[in-house]
């Protein structure tokens, strides 16, 4: 933010009438955004630092999900596992939440005092006693002119900033400002004006002015700090494992590319935004003087020779840039890198959010979108508020182009949600990795849609209004509107890749995309983007519509109406499956969004005007939706006369469904109709009312009839998506756990005591339910541990008293050993049978050990301190008809200094006279067995107790 010098010219005075101009434009949008980026940047510093020094106990996350079955290695998890999976990990999870919080406030917090340092530094190399060598002479009058200068713009009082006229000491050769957040601005220019002419004097003081008041030197600041904090505050969150270069490639490297790309845009960016606020200073210099060619001269002064790497870096434009203001900078403020910069911020911010509810409040327990719909939500709204204000500044303009602002919005809303946070969890991005391409397309479409959208609201909304009350509605409500659109849009995106990606059916997927209608985040959005539309449309006074208008609109309207009824009442009966009444209900329900869609496309080609269609975009849609209600509401009343959908509601049928499903087929079409509508609004053909009405009630007709004879079943609901539907849904119920068989039936009674040649018998079965590799072990040797905390101990003592002194007439138990992947020695099945006289209850004393050692620490002189911890928890009961018991046990500790545990999982049936026990486990270092061999386990344990129940 620097001016150059002009030497002293010939003329003595300035030969210009100062004049007070308003302030250039504040850009309070970067703070919004830098301030976004740096807390995003920093809670993914944060998340790395947490991760590479283990703050969240990383292993008893993990062998408390391997002690329930779960392996981390499994990407996605199944819905039963849902609950057991958000308790192993919420103190986890919740620890990170509240580090990535305190990285989210720290490095905005840290730039903030960088930039206190930068301007303590700036103070002081220029302090008092270094500015003491300028004379008396050359000072007061600057100062003079400087505070005439001032008073012309209005800085008075503390509002004035102060002059620091810096001698050759110095080293200050240009004029440039400074300053302190909260302290008055320097205003620092060298000694060499002294000797300048005024008229250059004050053309450099009222360029430095305009940064004065258009408070660029914080900004400028903060970006600055930004672009150099990002990739130096990862690395340092990386030092545990920079020895390591492997492993911190395979974790982290595509964040160390992000952030290295990130850092290098944002001193780009910075670049550019200085560039573009030294011609608004520029243009407030000339303003206030009125005099074009002195500012010139300077310009032409202090002029050199740029090559092309350097405009990219360079904060000053060139001079052919400068001397032409008007025309080089009018196209920055909305402009490509401004919406690119806006749409990554607004993605990270989402990303942020989202992990932080996700990990805080647990959200992903009840809902797996609910934090996702919340964080994009806040995301929408951030990306309005920004990129709105400025689209209307340029549609203010004579020619706005749209072409690089649209290009940029798209470009920067898909990037910022592809690309991960720079150290966050990559969760998103790897889960939607083997469908990139198809997610880049579709959000590609739904960004489109939501640029072409927020243009032509803003086209509207710089129109001036009626009055304030209407203008701030108006505001209000096209502020509404596009979040929800962009929320909704992208939401509806993601989750329809995500759906196709976890099913890969298109039925699956074309489901959900009309499901979202009834979807308790998404329901309400027609109607919500109905009324900010209403809210845009009446900033201006009410004026009739043309009669081409409503013509289109109610033909449309009865037409799809009408057609919707009649394709239900010439195909229903009483008699039909649910797949066909599904097929029935969706297709009335898009006949009337196609009805919305013929109208709105309708009402914007009779409203055309030549490079004008834009304008008619919010009143077209709004008359769309409009339609697709009439039209709903139409075919509802038809149908409950008859008798039919007695359970719906009239706003369910022709508002929420057919309105989700207009705005469906408007983003889908819109690569079609916006084409079609730029080559129309270059022709002038004279129809007439009823030549518009007349082809779009024809179109609805025909879209209605291709719909029902299934040309437009690919797209639209066809059959098999009620199947696909009901297979879904039953996948989200968890299954119960399987039965064991049921033996046949016998004279034998299976509780009655067994002596030791029939408990042999029984569990001479065991082989053939066990892997072919299954090796017979030695049974371990009975010890006495003690084990802390003390009541753990003397409840574990209690229960093998009470074991013993049971007399009884056969105990005998097997171990068996078998290779599996991911363990240490493989797995071990051990199973006993023990015959008791009486029929004692055991488990009242196996509840007490649950209940006392849910922590315990055993002694093992084989592991790192001689002990390994352990938790001890209950797990559903196996289904049988007698009494059991599940219990879920995992030792943990170090072996050689590496994180090592010991899973185990039993099963205790109590028949009778009889109790079988069943124990699987299996030891590993560092990172439990894939899921598949969690399964495995889980398998043998079910099969070998049921078979050993079975057998007795």
């Amino acid at each position: 933010m620097s001016a150059p010098v002009l030497p002293a010219v010939d003329e003595p005075e300035a030969g210009h009438r100062l004049r007070a101009v308003p302030a250039p434009s504040r850009l309070w949008w970067v703070y919004v955004l830098v301030t976004l980026a740096l807390a995003a940047t920093g809670a993914g510093a944060a998340e790395a630092l947490f991760v590479t020094h283990d703050f969240g106990d990383y292993t008893a996350a993990q062998d408390c999900l391997a002690r329930n079955g779960i392996s981390i290695s499994e990407t996605t998890q199944p819905v039963s596992a849902g609950p057991v999976y958000a308790s192993c990990t919420r103190d986890y999870d919740r620890r990170l939440a509240f580090t990535s919080l305190a990285g989210a406030a720290a490095l905005p917090a840290a730039a903030g005092l960088l930039m206190v340092l930068g301007g303590l530094g700036t103070r002081r190399r220029l302090r008092a006693s270094r500015l003491a060598g300028v004379p008396p002479a050359d000072l007061e009058p600057l100062t003079a002119r400087f505070r005439t200068l001032c008073d012309s713009q209005g800085l008075t009082g503390r509002r004035r900033p102060r002059l620091v006229v810096a001698p050759p000491a110095t080293a200050v050769t240009d004029a440039f400002t400074a300053g302190l957040p909260g302290g008055r601005p320097w205003v620092v220019v060298p000694q060499a004006c002294a000797y300048a002419d005024q008229a250059a004097f004050d053309v450099v003081v009222l360029h430095e002015l305009g940064h004065v008041r258009a408070r660029d030197i914080w900004w400028a600041s903060a970006v600055w700090w930004a672009g150099w904090l990002v990739f130096p505050v990862l690395v340092l969150a990386l030092l545990p494992i920079l020895g390591v270069p492997e492993a911190m490639w395979d974790f982290y490297g595509g964040s160390l590319i992000v952030a290295a790309v990130t850092a290098v845009a944002l001193i780009v960016v910075r670049a550019a935004l200085l560039r573009h606020r030294e011609l608004a200073a520029d243009r407030y210099a000339v303003d206030a003087t009125g005099d074009p060619d002195v500012m010139a001269t300077v310009l032409r002064a202090g002029s050199s020779p740029v090559s092309w790497p350097g405009r990219v870096f360079r904060t000053h434009p060139a001079v052919s840039d400068r001397l032409a203001p008007a025309g080089r900078g009018a196209h920055w403020d909305g402009g490509f890198v401004f919406t690119t910069a806006a749409g990554v911020v607004a993605m990270v911010t989402y990303h942020g959010v989202q992990a932080v509810l996700r990990n805080l409040l647990g959200f992903v327990d009840e809902d797996p979108r609910l934090s996702a719909d919340v964080a994009l939500t806040v995301a929408a709204l951030l990306w309005t508020t920004v990129v709105l204000p400025a689209w209307t500044r340029r549609a203010a303009r004579e020619k706005p182009a749209w072409a690089g602002p649209w290009a940029g919005a798209v470009l920067g809303l898909v990037a910022g949600f592809c690309l991960p946070t720079p150290g966050a969890s990559a969760a998103i991005t790897d889960f939607f990795a083997p469908e990139q391409p198809l997610l880049v397309v579709v959000l590609t479409l739904a960004a489109f849609a939501v640029c072409v959208l927020t243009s032509a609201i803003a086209t509207r909304l710089a129109v001036p209004a009626g009055s304030v009350p209407h203008h701030r509605l108006s505001l209000a409500g096209a502020a509404l509107a596009v979040a929800v659109t962009l929320a909704a849009a992208v939401s509806g995106a993601a989750s329809s890749v995500a759906t196709y990606l976890l099913f890969h059916d298109p039925a699956v997927a074309r489901g959900h995309v009309a499901g979202l209608g009834s979807d308790r985040a998404w329901q309400y959005a027609p109607a919500v983007l109905l009324a900010g539309l209403a809210a845009v449309a009446a900033r201006s006074r009410w004026r009739r519509p043309r009669p081409v208008v409503g013509a289109v609109i109610a033909v449309t309207a009865l037409a799809g109406g009408t057609a919707a009824a009649l394709s239900f009442f010439v195909r229903v009966h009483d008699v039909q499956d649910d797949s066909l009444r599904y097929v029935l209900a969706y297709q009335r329900w898009w006949i009337c969004a196609f009805a919305g869609l013929v109208a709105t496309v309708a009402v914007v080609l009779a409203n055309r005007r030549r490079g004008a269609a834009l304008a008619g975009v919010p009143s077209a849609l709004g008359g769309g939706l409009l339609v697709t209600t009439v039209a709903g509401a139409i075919q509802y009343t038809a149908v409950r006369i008859a008798g039919y959908a007695r359970e719906s509601t009239v706003f369910q049928q022709s508002v929420q469904l057919p309105g989700w499903l207009l705005v469906v087929a408007l983003i889908v079409t819109l690569p079609l109709t916006s084409p079609l509508v730029s080559a129309w609004a270059r022709r002038n053909p004279r129809w007439g009312a009823a030549a518009w009405a007349v082809g779009s009630g024809a179109a609805t007709v025909l879209l209605a009839v291709a719909l029902v004879g299934g040309g437009l079943s690919a797209v639209t609901v066809a059959e098999s998506d009620y199947a696909a539907g009901r297979a879904v849904a039953a996948l989200a119920v968890p299954s119960p756990p399987p039965a064991p068989p049921v033996a046949p039936p016998t004279a034998a009674d299976h509780g009655r005591p067994l002596d030791e040649p029939a408990v042999t018998a029984a569990l001479s079965r065991l082989p053939a339910l066990l892997p072919p590799d299954a090796r017979l072990e030695d049974n371990a040797p009975s010890t006495s541990e003690t084990v802390t905390p003390p009541a753990c101990d003397a409840a574990e003592k209690s229960l093998s008293a009470t074991e013993k002194a049971l007399p009884r007439t056969a105990d005998v138990e097997r171990t068996y050993a078998f290779a599996a992947d991911g363990t240490v020695g493989g797995g071990y099945v051990s199973a006993s049978i023990t015959s008791y006289t009486g029929v004692d209850d055991l488990f009242s004393a196996m509840d007490d050990a649950l209940s006392a050692c849910a922590r315990f620490r055993t002694p093992q002189k084989n592991f790192d301190g001689g002990h390994l911890d352990g938790v001890l928890t209950p797990g559903p009961a196996p289904a049988l008809p007698q009494p059991a018991r599940t219990r879920n046990r995992s030792l943990t500790g170090r072996f050689h200094g590496k994180p090592a545990a010991v899973i185990s999982r039993d099963y205790s049936v109590h028949i009778g006279h009889n109790v079988v026990f069943v124990e699987v486990y299996f030891g590993y270092i560092r990172t439990p067995p894939p899921q598949d061999v969690l399964r495995k386990f889980d398998r043998l344990l079910t099969d070998v107790t049921a078979g050993l129940a079975g057998s007795l």
